[in-house]
């Protein structure tokens, strides 16, 4: 397995474990092991027969080394399976949902065995959301409307968690020499309510030449949440993030940066 894959089931393991009402430090050394996992430059199945390694990686202790070695050895993390054979993939989905945090998703399960979308929206149709703990009449139509906005930019994503992932990228890249400026562009440059995808642009002298913009290019690739590689070379790469947000980065030289700027924005009449 390679890192993105561990860390998918670290992550998947410590949003089951919030529904399950699991120890919140224990929860957040998944979610930190995953993130670290995620920016590592090297594989993490390359240094398993070496625990001493492993634990030389920040936010890995004794704990998380043995699941790394557990999932790289069999292909499966024990208390992963024992989650997902208790509750269901799908639930997974409803953190997507405003107003539905882990406890709600917990007591819907507890009080109807729902745990998926369209059964979450039957029960808010037929009123029996309103019978739970903390629930009421007007919760239960905020979920209706939650899951109607949800469908509604299916594919697309909130300026706010583009602006999110932005930032996280500029972080990312803060301490890495011959950055000028990291821009978005496209969608959230121009201020939508939604984006279809992230468009990213970097200028400096990191982009000045072949060699300086493979090696940029390559540490943009280890940022964390990357899930899936799309596209890598020359002096763009484009990749989907655990969220399903697809972000377009693309460096270029700062005489063509002003230019290149205006060109991904495009116009305010743009999707």
């Amino acid at each position: 397995m390679d890192n993105k894959s561990i860390a998918a089931v670290f992550y998947e393991a410590a949003d089951l474990m919030e529904i399950n009402g699991d120890d919140s430090f224990r929860i957040r050394s998944y979610r930190r092991a995953a993130e670290a996992l995620e920016g590592h430059s090297r594989q993490v199945s390359e240094l398993c027969d070496d625990t001493k390694q492993l634990l030389e990686i920040p936010g890995i202790g004794k704990g998380m080394a043995a699941n790394i070695q557990e999932l790289t050895r069999t292909g499966k993390l024990k208390l992963h399976q024992e989650l997902l054979s208790r509750y269901t993939p799908s639930m997974l989905e409803l953190f997507k949902i405003q107003g539905l945090g882990p406890k709600t998703i917990a007591l819907i399960w507890s009080a109807f065995q729902v745990g998926d979308l369209a059964g979450v929206e039957n029960l808010a149709k037929e009123g029996k959301l309103r019978t739970l703990p903390r629930m009421s009449e007007k919760s239960e139509q905020k979920v209706l409307k939650a899951i109607e906005d949800y469908r509604r930019i299916s594919g697309r994503f909130l300026i706010d968690e583009a602006d999110r992932t932005a930032e996280k990228l500029r972080e990312h890249l803060r301490d890495y020499k011959g950055i000028d400026a990291i821009t978005p562009a496209g969608s959230l440059r121009r201020g939508r309510e939604t984006v279809g995808d992230l468009d990213v642009l970097i200028t400096g002298p990191a982009c000045d030449d072949d060699t300086k913009r493979a090696a940029l290019i390559d540490e943009v690739s280890r940022f964390p949440g990357v899930n899936q590689i799309l596209a890598k070379g020359g002096n763009k790469i484009s990749f989907k993030l655990r969220s399903g947000l697809q972000v377009d980065v693309r460096t270029l030289s700062p005489n063509s940066y002003g230019a290149g700027l205006q060109y991904f924005t495009g116009s305010a009449n743009a999707p």
